[in-house]
């Protein structure tokens, strides 16, 4: 039996140091990181029969295409622009662009009524902002001086 031991353990070292198959390794690859498909970017339009809310982009759009041409447009301009977008001038109210002693405006507040509620815009240093408001007890938007856009 010790020579059976002996042949068993001799085989089980020899085992131990004999040589094993390779064992296949991974090759790196290129691989692509995907690109995220570009998300199209909506162009706002004039939502007919929306609210001020809904019609703002669209406002902000206008005016800003009227600024990249004429960083500094006369009022009757911004309301032209607003008409020539399909809002309605009786709805609309705007400051004047000049000052009482005859100098520019440093900027010129707008406003569109829909529907109840007051889309507000002020263009100054070529810019636009607008902000969205409650209509005043005068059944307006704005208070003080505007023009006449009759």
């Amino acid at each position: 039996m010790t020579l059976a031991v002996a042949a068993v353990v001799t085989t089980l070292v020899l085992a131990g140091c004999a040589p094993t198959a390779d064992t296949p390794q991974p090759t790196p690859s290129a691989t692509r990181t995907p690109t995220p498909t570009p998300t199209p970017t909506e162009i706002p339009e004039l939502v007919e029969g929306g609210t001020a809310g809904q019609n703002r982009p669209f406002v902000e759009l206008v005016i800003g295409e009227l600024l990249a041409s004429n960083p500094e447009p006369a009022s009757l301009q911004i309301i032209d622009t607003l008409v020539a977008g399909g809002f309605d001038r009786a709805a609309m109210q705007v400051t004047e662009d000049t000052t009482r002693v005859g100098n520019r405006a440093d900027s010129i507040l707008f406003s569109i009524l829909i529907d109840g509620e007051c889309l507000l815009g002020q263009v100054a240093g070529g810019a636009v902002a607008t902000s969205l408001g409650d209509v005043l007890g005068t059944g307006r938007c704005l208070v003080g001086r505007t023009l006449s856009l009759d």
